[in-house]
């Protein structure tokens, strides 16, 4: 189980939170089975997570978070890597303040977010997003019990 972290924000990078965030990801693959997988993770800044989102969603806005699952529907039981994780930085600072977490929490709860994801958890239907929002609250009793999941963090949850 590895966990590659690459930082691409301006300023100088923050090594206690890649040192969390790194722990976080190896406790999220433990937690889910995955022993043989590794997790790709770049922080970026506003400007970058826009030109992401607008290169692969089309949507010309930036956002929190960006999951890339590397085996989508062949089956999570594979070795190697599981996904990449983008996290905007700027975005998690922002949204850290409304959801009553440190920009380190929020960051953590974008991890699980975009882990739930690479599992192949969605939310676009009320269902989907209720199974997603209690596996998110599971991975993050482990992961970092200090964390409460946003109440609001997107549609029919």
């Amino acid at each position: 189980m590895t966990v590659d972290i690459t930082w691409e924000y301006p300023s100088e990078p923050d090594e206690a939170l890649i040192a969390r965030m790194r722990l976080a990801g190896e406790r999220l693959l433990k937690a889910a089975g995955f022993t043989d997988r590794s997790l790709s993770l770049l922080l970026v800044e506003d400007r970058q997570m826009r030109r992401l989102n607008r290169d692969w969603r089309r949507v010309d806005e930036t956002t929190d978070v960006l999951s890339f699952p590397l085996d989508e529907g062949e089956g999570l039981a594979g070795v190697g890597p599981l996904g990449d994780v983008v996290i905007s930085l700027d975005v998690a600072r922002s949204q850290a303040e409304e959801h009553g977490l440190t920009w380190a929490q929020e960051t953590l709860f974008l991890l699980t977010h975009a882990f739930c994801h690479l599992c192949g958890y969605d939310h676009h239907e009320p269902e989907e997003a209720q199974r997603m929002a209690v596996e998110e609250r599971r991975l993050l009793a482990i992961i970092a019990p200090d964390i409460v999941r946003p109440t609001r963090y997107y549609p029919a949850t």
